[in-house]
């Protein structure tokens, strides 16, 4: 099978978040069962970087003609590359991508033409496809900015080359959809009957993941429990009604993570390494975390981290409402994240107030996120809403337990600790409901109770969690059964073809 990887980001080329993380790392493990991936991506200024400073050979390949979006016309290069075995794609037109930040300016703000930038990369992998190589089984798009491939695929590019050809669309974050001033649609190349209710549409404005979402032959989430709540008013941001009409192709399929870079035993950016045999390198993991991150070296305090971006969806105002109810504790903080100014500095404000018991660090630093995930006892994420989620899954491996919300992926991947499930050997962190600073706050104090009072069942309970596969081998095998289950010998086999 042949699959045409399509992803604004993947790391360590490109990187916002943990779609980076996943596009990085599932790709290699469809690799290892068999699947031909070829990943596309743009070609920021990041992946020029990142790729002239590992000297990796680069072949260049040009469209015989120019790529028009709008009325401006583009020169569409390819910078074709092969790493650790697999096939990438980056697409370069430097007016559009060769930029310093992904999607935002320096103030913060979209870029005013990213629904130019992102139609010119879908075109661009479909115009590769029409002059390259022949046309795979299957697209895997993931996310707004790759959501026009579904849309072109049954529209402007309906086209026999492609009529043996799939797509799927992953929505890895609904409350990012894409959304356009409908004048716009002139900078996609198609036309106005896409802008309709049942497509494009959506309340006066061009929504590009609503679009993939109806034109797509599969759509899936990244997590089961996502791909339930998005078909509610709570967790749909405006698309339930979409995502209820379009169930019968809608799946979950939970993150996996990458065991090689997130390896308590080999990890580089670790002063010390340890296992679920020997746990004393995590010790010195902490102590030295407390060390660099100015609080005092209290080797039994209860050492909890936050890796996030400070963003209302994360729910850090509820650590800022609960905090101080824990200050008479012997509990520390160490947070990093970037994000909202406001909630920046309110951590801030919090830190000042708390120094021997709060560190905060602003901004984005790989290293210190795997020294937390090593360093700390527990990880907060009192998510609001998560589609899967990945520092849960980071944390169980390096024996961090998660004390979490009950939602979307964080549901799937962590069950909450009672005596009995810890004896069953199911427990594997801390949850609640309610989204609400005392649920944490009750929460904390219930996974504190347990680490000051009861050592071997602590221990037991860490020792539990490093044990976990999260790892994509699995996850690969459920993609692999997904677009098997829409290419057209599946399709005949159940009856027909796929329509709009």
């Amino acid at each position: 099978m042949r699959v045409a990887f399509v992803t604004p980001e993947v790391y360590p080329y490109s990187k916002t978040g943990g779609l980076a993380d996943v596009c990085a790392a599932l790709p290699g493990a469809l690799a290892g069962r068999g699947v031909e991936v070829t990943v596309f991506s743009p070609f920021y200024s990041s992946a020029r970087a990142w790729l002239e400073a590992q000297h990796i050979p680069i072949e260049q390949l040009s469209l015989p003609h120019e790529l028009w979006i709008g009325d401006e016309p583009h020169d569409v290069v390819f910078h074709t590359c092969r790493v650790n075995g697999l096939q990438f794609v980056f697409v370069s037109d430097p007016p559009l991508f060769d930029r310093d930040q992904l999607y935002l300016d320096d103030d913060g703000q979209d870029y005013h033409d990213n629904l130019a930038r992102f139609s010119c990369f879908c075109r661009a992998v479909l115009e590769y496809y029409s002059h390259h190589a022949p046309p795979p089984d299957v697209f895997h798009a993931h996310d707004w900015q790759a959501a026009l491939i579904p849309v072109y695929l049954k529209t402007s590019y309906s086209r026999p080359a492609y009529n043996h050809t799939r797509s799927l669309l992953t929505v890895h974050n609904l409350g990012y959809q894409g959304l356009f001033p409908a004048e716009q649609i002139y900078a996609t190349g198609l036309s106005w009957d896409v802008f309709t209710p049942e497509r494009l549409e959506f309340y006066g404005k061009l929504n590009l993941l609503k679009g993939g979402a109806v034109y797509a032959d599969a759509v899936n989430t990244v997590s089961p429990e996502y791909a339930e709540e998005i078909q509610s008013a709570e967790y749909g941001h405006g698309l339930e009604g979409v995502m209820a009409a379009n169930h019968h192709k809608l799946s979950g399929i939970l993150n996996g993570i990458d065991p090689r870079q997130w390896d308590p035993l080999t990890d580089p950016h670790l002063p010390t390494h340890f296992s679920a045999d020997d746990l004393s390198g995590k010790l010195v993991c902490k102590k030295l975390l407390q060390r660099d991150m100015r609080l005092p070296i209290r080797p039994k305090a209860f050492l909890l981290g936050a890796i996030s971006r400070l963003d209302k969806q994360k729910g850090i105002e509820l650590l800022l409402e609960a905090f101080p109810r824990l200050a008479a504790l012997d509990v520390q903080l160490v947070v990093l994240g970037s994000g909202d100014k406001y909630i920046a500095e309110s951590l801030a404000a919090l830190a000042a107030d708390y120094p021997e018991q709060v560190a905060l660090r602003l901004g984005f630093d790989e290293p210190l996120a795997h020294q937390i995930e090593a360093g700390v006892d527990a990880l907060l994420m009192p998510s609001l809403y998560e589609p899967c989620g990945l520092n849960q899954m980071y944390s169980q491996r390096y024996g961090t337990l998660p004390i979490v919300r009950e939602t979307g992926g964080l549901k799937d991947s962590v069950i909450n600790h009672t005596p009995k499930r810890l004896a069953e050997g199911k427990a594997s962190g801390f949850t609640f409901r309610q989204f609400d600073a005392k649920r944490l706050l009750d929460t904390i104090r219930r996974a504190a109770a347990l680490y000051f009072t009861d050592h071997k069942a602590w221990t037991k309970l860490v020792k539990h969690v490093m044990s976990i596969d999260h790892s994509w081998d699995a996850r690969a095998r459920a993609y692999i059964e997904l677009y098997e289950s829409i290419t057209p010998a599946q399709l005949a086999a159940s009856g027909g073809e796929s329509g709009e």
